[in-house]
């Protein structure tokens, strides 16, 4: 047990679940070591013994958000009732276009946080390893080559990574039908 009665893993679950309902409601920038200790009920000191600082709480933020937006991908692919390749991978990156709208703030704290530790953990390594591993996994069976699949599985992932990003910037114009568009015919031309 903790100071005052509280256990150590609970309290940094509690200020991992609070630093990701400020991220959720509020975004990357208002996720503080005050914010998050004045709503976890908890000292500042809590938060420095439990972690390492703030990156490694947002950093366990981002790696929940991976693994939760790969289990809402996969779903939405698994969905597809058809069994082409193709089109279980456009439901695939469409699952990711409609996830990135629906929770942009978590999204985005994926791809604006730097890390400014070194290397990045184990588990977030491992995560965003499996998430490209499990991509692979709608290819084609007759696809054998497990490097080109990873390859391909990064290529496509980026690739519409880069089209949700210029569509989710309303300055560039185009509506939200028009960046699904462009993300099918994307899917489409690289499985030719």
């Amino acid at each position: 047990m903790g100071r005052k009665g509280r256990d150590p893993e609970e309290l940094r679950q509690k200020i991992i679940d609070v630093a990701q309902n400020i991220i959720a409601t509020e975004g990357l920038r208002k996720c503080t070591v005050r914010a998050i200790t004045k709503k976890a009920g908890c000292a500042l000191g809590a938060l420095g013994y439990l972690f390492t600082g703030l990156d490694d709480v947002v950093l366990a933020v981002n790696t929940r958000t991976l693994r939760e937006m790969g289990e809402y991908m996969f779903e939405q692919a698994q969905a597809e009732q058809r069994e082409e390749v193709v089109d279980r991978l456009t439901a695939l990156a469409v699952a990711y276009l409609t996830y990135a709208r629906e929770y942009f703030n978590q999204w985005e704290a994926l791809f604006a946080f730097r890390f400014s530790q070194g290397d990045l953990p184990t588990e977030y390594l491992e995560v965003r390893g499996n998430l490209l591993l499990k991509i692979t996994t709608l290819f084609s069976k007759d696809m054998q080559d497990k490097e080109k699949n990873i390859m391909l599985a990064r290529t496509m992932y980026e690739a519409v990574h880069g089209i949700v990003v210029l569509g989710l910037d309303s300055r560039l114009g185009g509506t939200n039908q028009d960046v699904e568009n462009r993300i099918r015919l994307l899917v489409l031309t690289m499985m030719k």
